[in-house]
């Protein structure tokens, strides 16, 4: 019987040590049907050990060591070329372990091919330096599209960075290393963590829900396959057991509530204990009282500089409607900022 094998973009993140390069592999491909771009080192341990075993991938690539002596541009250019030489079919999965140092480098090919993004760029340094970041942001979702081309399935895999509420660190919070593309790029998104019973197969939170379209009375319906926390059973091999067990019959499935923490986690918002430690923080002067909203950082590390650049615009009388054709965001989003000038 032929494996399953959901295709579309997946982001895969989580904790240390909770199988996200595990979970990858055992999406349903055969070895040789694998092309797996690695730059984590465990990868290699992986590779070596199902070459012992008599299996080989398809393609594996060491971005390690792909990556030495190189500059950012050059090393985004060699790997590029790698990727625009895989035919379409040639492989049923795309693994890509991990992404982030990747997506930064899509930054610099921006600025070095400037003419390849937009035919006209804002003579003011603060704001084409924006627009250079929104291009990369885009750059680098055509290329995981690009990719989605090629193979029935992408995976990618970030580990988790701190999150920061100005320049402190939010206790015992954290957020996926990757930029807003993986927000809304990815069919499915999951958070893999380690599971009470001590299984070694993880349990998942739903970052981003999948979904399935059925035919009911002669109309399209869209079913909703997985619930916001996955727990596999005792005699789950793999978490993709669970995942397909929802798919094929999600209403008889059990439903297991995500604890607060976890909530935490799947709404981006903080526990109470993470408000009372950023409270004393507010206290002792680390933060300011009126920004409490954790802010996403963008993909060089930085936070994304457009609310600056739209107030900045419209002290040179510049209309916010203006403002947001330049920026490329809603009116409403520019007002906003605006007002907190």
């Amino acid at each position: 019987m032929e494996a399953k094998i959901l295709e579309g973009i997946l982001h895969v993140t989580g904790e240390h040590d909770t199988g996200k390069t595990t979970f990858a592999l055992e999406s349903g491909a055969a070895p040789e049907r694998i092309c797996f771009f690695d730059d984590d080192v465990k990868g290699r341990a992986t590779v070596n050990g199902l070459q012992r075993d008599g299996f080989k991938f398809g393609a594996y690539h060491d971005l390690i060591a792909i990556r030495d002596s190189k500059t950012e541009l050059a090393y985004h250019e060699a790997v590029l070329r790698i990727v625009n030489a895989i035919k379409p079919e040639q492989f049923d999965v795309i693994i890509w372990d991990t992404w982030s140092h990747f997506a930064t480098t899509c930054h610099p090919y921006v600025v070095k091919h400037p003419n390849k993004f937009r035919e006209s760029w804002s003579p003011m340094g603060k704001i084409k330096g924006a627009q250079h970041w929104q291009e990369a942001r885009r750059y680098e979702a055509g290329l995981l599209s690009f990719m989605a081309t090629l193979a029935k399935q992408v995976v990618v895999i970030t580990h988790l960075k701190d999150a920061y509420i100005n320049d402190a660190k939010v206790p015992d919070k954290f957020i996926p290393n990757a930029s807003k593309t993986l927000n809304r790029i990815p069919r499915l998104r999951v958070w893999l963590r380690q599971n009470p019973s001590g299984s070694p197969v993880p349990m998942a939170l739903v970052l981003k829900r999948l979904d399935r379209k059925v035919v009911e009375d002669g109309v399209i319906r869209t079913v909703s396959v997985l619930p916001r926390k996955i727990v596999p059973l005792e005699d789950d091999r793999s978490l993709w057991d669970t995942i397909w067990r929802y798919w094929d019959n999600p209403d008889d499935q059990p439903a297991t509530l995500p604890t607060t923490y976890e909530l935490g986690i799947l709404d981006n918002t903080l526990t109470v204990d993470q408000k009372h430690l950023l409270q004393q923080m507010i206290v002792h002067g680390l933060v300011q009282h009126e920004e409490e909203e954790i802010e996403v950082a963008s993909n060089d590390g930085s936070i994304d500089p457009t609310p600056e650049l739209a107030r900045e615009l419209a002290k040179n009388r510049v209309t916010p409607e203006q403002i947001a054709e330049q920026l490329g965001k809603p009116v409403v989003l520019i007002n906003k900022w605006l007002s907190e000038n």
